[in-house]
Order: C-alpha cells, then sequence, then structure tokens
C-alpha cells in the first residue's frame, strides 16, 4: 500500500488550493509533479534513505500507472528493491521535529520501466474533475459540504489526489453554486443540474457524492462519475464520511485511470488514423498543434499529410481505439471537434470515421 501523505503536507496542498479555487477552472491538465514525492523519515542513515526511496518509488509507479494497487505487481518487486538507482535528485527538510526526505525520481527512466514491464501507462495529461458532495448526518441533517465547514476533510481529499495524480477542484459554493445546485438536486444527483452548476468551471469530469451516516459508527455513499457523456455509478462504506469521501475519489481515479491508461502489452495492430484540424492561423498554432499530437502517448507517429489555407491534415499512427482516441483528444481545449458529416454515396456506403475520406475534423481554438 502507498504511505499516506504528510499531514504537514496536505495541509500546504489543501491551502494553495483554497487560494486559487476561485480563480482556476477545472479542466484538463498536465500534472507536473508525478516523479516528486517527500516522505517521512527517523533519520538521514543509507538505511532508512533506501526504504524511503523505496517506499516514494511505489507512490510514483501509482500515479503514473493509475493502478492503485500496482505495489502488489511482483514484476515490481525488483525495481523497489533497488529504488535509489532512479533517483535524480533528493534532500532532506525539517519541520516541527519531524525530518523529511524529498524525492526526486527520472521521468524517462520510470517510464522506460513501465513499458519493458508491460504495466498500463497513464500519461499526464489529465481530466480535471469538479466534486461536488452533500453530506446526511444523525445530529445535523443534510447539508452540502463546504471547504470552509469541513477544513480537514477537504485537505484529506487535495492529498488524496495529489497521491493519485487526479487534477481535482471543487466548487466555491457562493451564491451562484448554491442557485444553480440546490442542495435537493446535489441528493438526487441530478445530472442535468450538475452540468448546468458546472458550466463556469469547465470541467472534463464532474463527481456527485451524497455521503449518509446510517449509525454510529456506519457511513454509506453513493457516488455518480459524469465524464464524456458517460456516467458512472458506484457506492462506498467505511466506519468514517473521511472514508467513503476518501474512497469515492480512488474510485473515480481508477475509472479514468482504466480510461485514458496506455497498455503496452495489451495493444492490438497499429493503424492510421486521419485527422483534420481548420482555424491554423499561425506558424505557431501549427506548431503547437502538431508537437501535441506528436506527442500524445496514445500515438506513435504523427505525420503532416497536407497544408491547405488554415487546414492541417495529419496521420496519426496509433493501437488505441478510435473512440478512446477521440476521448484523449477532447481533453485538449484547443481541440473543437466538428460535427461527423462523412459523405454517404448513392449505393449507401460512408467511409470509416478516421479514414483519408472522412477524417475526424476539429477547429482550433
Amino acid at each position: 500500500m502507498s504511505t499516506p501523505l504528510s499531514p504537514r503536507l496536505a495541509c500546504c496542498v489543501m491551502a494553495l488550493l483554497l487560494v486559487f479555487a476561485a480563480a482556476l477552472p477545472a479542466q484538463a491538465r498536465v500534472v507536473p509533479d508525478l516523479y516528486e514525492v517527500i516522505e517521512a523519515v527517523p533519520s538521514r542513515g543509507a538505511t532508512d534513505r533506501a526504504s524511503a526511496s523505496s517506499r516514494g518509488l511505489e507512490r510514483v509507479f501509482v500515479r503514473v500507472t493509475g493502478d492503485q494497487e500496482i505495489g502488489s505487481n511482483p514484476k515490481l518487486a525488483p525495481v523497489l528493491n533497488d529504488a535509489q538507482k532512479y533517483l535524480q535528485v533528493y534532500r532532506y527538510d525539517s519541520d516541527n521535529n519531524q525530518l523529511f526526505l524529498h524525492l526526486s525520481y527520472d521521468p524517462q527512466a520510470v517510464n522506460d520501466l513501465v513499458h519493458e514491464l508491460q504495466l498500463p501507462l497513464w500519461p499526464n495529461n489529465r481530466p480535471g474533475t469538479l466534486v461536488w458532495m452533500a453530506v446526511d448526518t444523525l445530529d445535523g441533517g443534510r447539508d452540502t459540504l463546504r471547504q470552509e465547514d469541513y477544513p480537514e476533510l477537504f485537505g484529506l481529499l487535495d492529498g488524496l489526489a495529489l497521491e493519485r495524480g487526479l487534477p481535482l477542484d471543487f466548487p466555491v459554493m457562493d451564491l451562484n453554486d448554491q442557485r444553480n445546485m440546490p442542495l435537493g438536486n446535489l441528493w438526487a444527483q441530478d445530472e442535468a443540474a450538475a452540468e448546468r452548476a458546472s458550466v463556469r468551471y469547465r470541467p472534463d469530469a464532474t463527481l456527485m457524492g451524497r455521503l449518509l451516516q446510517t449509525s454510529g459508527q456506519r457511513w454509506q455513499a453513493n457516488w455518480l462519475l459524469m465524464h464524456s457523456g458517460r456516467s458512472y455509478a458506484f457506492d462506498a462504506s467505511g466506519s468514517t464520511m473521511e472514508e467513503v469521501a476518501l474512497r469515492g475519489i480512488n474510485e473515480a481515479a481508477n475509472l479514468l485511470a482504466d480510461r485514458y491508461a496506455v497498455r503496452t502489452g495489451e495493444t492490438g495492430v497499429a493503424s492510421a488514423v486521419i485527422v483534420e484540424i481548420a482555424g491554423i492561423r499561425s506558424f505557431a498554432e501549427y506548431s503547437s498543434a502538431t508537437s501535441y499530437l506528436q506527442g500524445l502517448a496514445q500515438v506513435s507517429a504523427a505525420e503532416v499529410l497536407a497544408v491547405r489555407g488554415d487546414r492541417v491534415t495529419l496521420s496519426l499512427n496509433t493501437s488505441t481505439q478510435l473512440e478512446s482516441l477521440r476521448d484523449v483528444l477532447a481533453l485538449n481545449r484547443n481541440l473543437q471537434l466538428q460535427r461527423d458529416d462523412g459523405l454517404v454515396d448513392l449505393s449507401g456506403y460512408r467511409a470509416p470515421l478516421g479514414s483519408a475520406q472522412n477524417p475526424l475534423r476539429y477547429n482550433w481554438q
């Protein structure tokens, strides 16, 4: 199991997110610190450093693969035993008489290991997820969960989001949010209301949770994840509100990782998908668009086939299913999907989507 985030770091993360919550909309983000962790250690000794390096590398593999239980994979045991081999830099820090070891691992070396061991790779461009939550307690009744009322809970959720590499945001719950997402609609997990209320945050995914205290020692939670036109419902139970909330975030991370992870050992035969991007008006935009496509983990090669006016046509070599590729491209807000209007000839034949005759068409914003 992964080492839990230290209270010190969790509080720092929460404070930063509270400052920026109102300014930053939830959207697809490149997660920059997947390969950096902080471990509490009893001393600066070599043995304690080696042990912390092993724990830290396991946490990195959880983030990079999206697999919460990756540490139990026997393939990983030899790697974790030699974890210091993959360190780029480390340093010590102390706070309140506790010594901390900051560990930074080599991203390329870790990714090469993921490929070599045929583990899933969750690329670092990940869906920003907006979380709405309501609670029903035996003493207080039903209410919306707000950060200012439950700072410790939200600090734990922010810490878990950091551990899983999932960009997480919460509504500010000002008058606009309260009007657009009334408590009754939130408790009913009204998808239409969530879609309307979340517009101001522009999330890639929306997660709704209702946390119910059933007895003095038991909690039940119902969760609904909405993403890219699909909904996923799941439940969680536990002895505390914090436990069922953390399980909800964990399961949401599992679902999103499963959707976007590239599985090296399970890919099929690579095929070419033709993509046409309109609205390219400068070399800078051309460079941004082509570099983005060429850098996707799901794409082994991206070749520019033609440039006509403001349109660029590319061939993407990928083993990913077309639907999954479209999900990945939707994470880039500069790419706006055009309506699929592939031509049908007199015989009723319609060229396959992604072919030269019927490419995936996008506008560059």
